[in-house]
């Protein structure tokens, strides 16, 4: 059967999942785990946050199957209770001190991208090109962070983010088309400087 990370469980397996039954916690462990730890890294700066913002996400997960109904699709539900545990984290003490701490190591000269020193050659360039999108990304505002990382590298519908959401997809849609915006208007500079230095 197919692991990879856009597999999907089939109806009988979801249907095990709320009696919790082992093989169908394996099956959904396989399939799920890779996908809610890419988007939750894709959110956060910190690999080892990620990694227990994901622990987190999964307990949570494994609380609320007995509430899940089989009949819906996983997707949605699996990715607002990712969400709702990205936004908790947004709004603790935690995330406002990292936040700090960041911002006083870019102050005093410190770099998030290691190695920038190194003479151009085009794999740098290249991946100081995708260092300035994650970095665009990492500093749109939460909300509109989650829906470009939910629309463009996790392949949900606008509908499918507005019920993660809870908002109607022309709000969704809204909040994309204003975070392409802002990404354009941050890159732009950072490409033409990259151009100018190749």
């Amino acid at each position: 059967m197919e692991t990879s990370a856009y597999a999907e469980l089939t109806l009988e397996e979801r249907r095990r999942l709320p009696a919790r039954e082992q093989i169908a916690l394996e099956r959904f462990f396989d399939v799920w785990f890779p996908r809610l730890y890419a988007f939750v890294r894709r959110t956060v700066v910190d690999e080892h946050l990620a990694e227990d913002l994901t622990q987190d996400v999964l307990a949570h997960i494994h609380r609320a199957l007995p509430t899940y109904d089989p009949e819906r699709e996983l997707k949605p539900w699996l990715f607002k209770i990712a969400a709702n545990k990205l936004r908790d984290h947004w709004r603790s003490r935690r995330h406002r001190d990292t936040r700090e701490e960041i911002a006083l190591e870019t102050e005093d000269g410190g770099s998030r991208d290691p190695g920038v020193d190194l003479a151009p050659s085009s794999d740098l360039v290249q991946g100081e090109l995708v260092g300035e999108v994650r970095q665009a990304i990492d500093e749109l505002p939460e909300g509109m962070r989650l829906v470009v990382v939910m629309r463009a590298l996790e392949g949900l519908s606008f509908e499918e983010i507005g019920e993660v959401l809870d908002r109607n997809d022309v709000a969704i849609r809204k909040r994309y088309s204003r975070a392409l915006e802002v990404l354009r208007g941050r890159l732009e500079g950072a490409y033409r400087l990259h151009a100018e230095e190749s």
